[in-house]
């Protein structure tokens, strides 16, 4: 009988989910304990402490391994899906959009972490447009636990400045120090009309050579053929009792279209500040700066 229970048992869970099998074991962890308790033999109970022990570790291990399962699944849809932006993007050689302007603050933590916000004012340059691509990047190799704790978030803009609804970011790393992220819209805008966004990027140690070790650290956009910006302003906001020093990127000052200010905010705290109008294209455009 317990041999024809077995033959059925094994029958019944290979054809189910994770999550079913699971249940099941649950159920004779439950069953197996019962038993243990029910009959006062040192055997059977003994057994019973096995069996449970045994259930209990057959379970964990169907945990990480749907765990894995689904997460190979969600990386192999996310580069495809990667793939497919960037060919729709690549494919045609007309601008997504026009960006007229970025501002972008960074707030350093002490420790290297870091919190941006980007304000971005687009406009549609192509009949319909989906999403938008950002390439990220950090000045040395991120380690996995740094990356995987990488956040981004955005969010549509109102004209009147509110904030509405999160919408779907897809993040690809291209290397580990590169990130690619894509932006996906609700809607699709239409051509000449405007898109406001918000995008808040939480990144743990992004300038940890910088702040720990005191290694130079570059703050920069770069523009594309399919990427133009007219305005562009980038403050970088250091954490109390730290000054920097600072050298233009892509530019020498002085420009009659790019410039570089630096003072300290009202909370004690010194910023950079980086502006710029009329960017060309393929150029990159910011500051590198070393604490002293």
């Amino acid at each position: 009988m317990f041999r024809n229970f077995i033959a059925w048992l094994d029958s019944y869970i290979s054809g189910k989910e994770p999550a079913v099998v699971l249940r099941v074991a649950v159920v004779l962890m439950a069953v197996v304990g019962v038993v243990g308790v029910l009959f006062d033999d040192p055997g059977i109970q003994v057994s019973a402490i096995v069996g449970v022990a045994v259930l209990g570790v057959s379970g964990l291990s169907i945990l990480l391994a749907d765990r894995y399962r689904l997460q190979v699944g969600h990386d192999t849809h996310r580069q495809l899906l990667a793939r497919y932006c960037d060919f729709v993007i690549d494919n045609k050689m007309v601008p997504l959009v026009s960006i007229e302007t970025w501002h972008q603050k960074v707030y350093v933590q002490a420790n290297g972490d870091v919190r941006e916000v980007a304000m971005i004012k687009a406009v549609a340059l192509r009949d319909e447009v989906h999403f938008l691509r950002f390439h990220l990047g950090s000045d040395w190799d991120q380690p996995e636990e740094h990356r995987r704790n990488v956040t981004i978030r955005a969010r549509g803009v109102g004209v009147d400045g509110i904030i509405g609804p999160q919408w779907n970011v897809t993040n690809t790393w291209l290397s580990d120090a590169k990130l690619k992220s894509i932006v996906h819209f609700r809607s699709p805008v239409r051509r000449g009309e405007e898109v406001r966004l918000e995008m808040v990027r939480i990144w743990p140690a992004k300038c940890q050579p910088m702040m720990r070790h005191g290694v130079p650290e570059d703050f920069f956009v770069r523009t594309t053929e399919l990427l133009r910006i007219r305005q562009f302003e980038y403050q970088v906001i250091l954490p109390l009792g730290f000054d920097v020093a600072h050298k233009p990127i892509g530019f020498t000052e002085p420009d009659e279209h790019t410039s570089i200010d630096l003072y300290t905010d009202t909370e004690g705290r010194r910023v950079v500040v980086c502006r710029a109008s009329r960017l060309p294209t393929r150029h990159s455009v910011g500051m590198r700066l070393e604490l002293v």
